[in-house]
């Protein structure tokens, strides 16, 4: 039998499957982002879509920090990450309030991607911006841009540890303006039965100028920046005015 998997029963073995995602460098470019944006230091850092919270362990400790997501598996491995001492909610970032502001907000990995309408973006960018300090940034990594999707193509990711060996096999379609990823995941384990695990994601795929558009309605003065690591999915950049409200 192939157990459905999306952000619950694979959250424990989610950052074994990025085990080469290079995380801590790519906090340190969007923290210089960051810091370019406000014109001086990082006080405060709301990533919305946290997941596992391995972007917020890569930002300065001093700095004040919070998460949110809707997945109560992957909220539980942030915690065991990161301590009490980081605030984290279960929250749609549709809806989500914590009754305060933030120099940062990131939503990162294509989370953004899970909104599925233009109506849905709007809402999750209006709470973002609700979250950050007049002056302050957001920073939005968005879904694959829809010229730089690789139709019918497939991946294999594997990872090889002590404690479990992991294979993803990833079939990538697309269907008009919605993208489907079909995962399979297999799960090996000593001297335990190997598990199979299965995931399918759809996403919009939603042009910049659409996306940035989201961004001005709610309030922000917005660019894209697609180069590196984002050439393919884009990093937006939001800055909330200070002459505004």
């Amino acid at each position: 039998m192939v157990e459905q998997a999306l952000y619950g029963a694979l959250a424990p073995f989610y950052d074994r499957i990025y085990d080469s995602k290079d995380y801590r460098t790519e906090a340190r470019r969007l923290q210089a982002i960051a810091r370019r944006a406000l014109r001086g230091p990082i006080r405060s850092v709301l990533d919305v879509g946290c997941g596992t919270g391995v972007h917020l362990a890569q930002f300065d400790p001093r700095v004040d920090r919070a998460g949110v997501d809707r997945s109560a598996a992957m909220l539980r491995e942030a915690r065991r990450r990161l301590g009490p001492r980081v605030p984290l909610r279960r929250d749609d970032m549709r809806r989500f309030d914590l009754g305060r502001t933030f120099d940062v907000v990131t939503c990162l990995f294509s989370a953004i991607g899970y909104m599925q309408t233009r109506a849905d973006r709007d809402r999750a960018l209006a709470r973002f911006y609700a979250h950050v300090r007049p002056g302050g940034v957001a920073l939005v990594e968005g879904w694959v841009l829809p010229e730089r999707w690789r139709d019918r193509s497939i991946h294999v990711q594997r990872y090889e540890g002590p404690e479990a060996t992991i294979v993803r096999l990833t079939s990538a379609t697309r269907q008009g303006s919605r993208s489907t990823l079909d995962m399979h995941y297999l799960i090996g384990r000593p001297g335990r039965r190997v598990v199979h695990l299965a995931e399918l994601h759809h996403n919009p795929l939603v042009s910049a100028e659409d996306m940035l558009g989201s961004f001005r309605r709610a309030g922000f003065r917005a660019r894209i920046l697609r180069s590196g690591s984002y050439r393919d999915r884009g990093l937006y950049v939001g800055v909330r005015p200070r002459d505004r409200p």
